[in-house]
């Protein structure tokens, strides 16, 4: 790829990944199903970041989790880095292990929601003592779990294109 192809390519999935920062974190502009929210930048990384170099896949992660620890102002860091390791082991898995399918795109987002949701409420609720942390597990963060799942097919029935798009191709020479 050219430069100006390069530079296309990582300014669209960083507006991508602004967009879905937008959607996510502005109330009203994404519909709540009973109190529970999508997190719509978990699965837009990782869907993004995979089929792409480890080291590119990381600082993708990176930069969605730095547009969620903004957006959210309390536990600076956790996003970034959570983001930011799973967008580099869905690219090692795509890398060394399997194929970049829908498959592959599904499970490591789903299991990059999972794990999020129960490491942020292990960290965040329960061992911070919030009060009627317990609960929070069934009133908020698996209704959040289910709603990113089913989310995350037609997230990537919208990046595909997108991503085929900036696929590297063979220059011919003349």
């Amino acid at each position: 790829m050219t430069k100006r192809q390069k530079t296309a390519k990582w300014l669209s999935f960083g507006g991508i990944l602004l967009l879905c920062d937008l959607l996510q974190n502005t109330a009203g502009l994404f519909p709540e199903i009973g109190g529970a929210r999508c997190f719509l930048l978990l699965p837009a990384a990782i869907i993004l970041s995979m089929g792409e170099d480890e080291r590119d896949g990381a600082f993708l992660g990176l930069f969605a989790g730095l547009l969620w620890d903004v957006s959210s102002g309390v536990h600076l860091g956790f996003n970034s880095i959570f983001i930011m390791v799973m967008c580099f082991f869905s690219c090692a898995l795509v890398t060394y292990v399997a194929r970049n399918t829908f498959i592959t795109n599904m499970i490591s987002s789903v299991v990059t929601v999972i794990l999020y949701c129960l490491i942020y409420w292990l960290f965040f609720i329960i061992i911070k003592g919030v009060d009627g942390g317990e609960m929070t597990l069934f009133s908020f963060y698996i209704p959040c779990m289910i709603y990113t799942v089913a989310a995350t097919p037609v997230l990537w029935l919208i990046l595909r294109p997108v991503k085929r798009k900036f696929e590297y191709k063979e220059i011919p020479e003349i």
